[in-house]
């Protein structure tokens, strides 16, 4: 995978079109950068959950 098709920026972005605060999409964003996955958060006004991974 293309690291700059898959950065920081694209994992805020996918988040906050899940319907998440700002500040939750910062947090996972921030975690995918750092481990290669978000780990499981609530979306769409808490009626899915996602999960964004290398």
């Amino acid at each position: 995978m293309d690291e700059n098709k898959r950065g920081w920026l694209w994992v805020y972005r996918k988040a906050r079109s899940y319907h998440v605060t700002g500040l939750q999409a910062f947090y996972r964003a921030t975690r995918f950068w750092i481990t290669g996955d978000t780990g499981s958060f609530p979306t769409h006004g808490g009626f899915r959950k996602s999960r964004i991974r290398r």
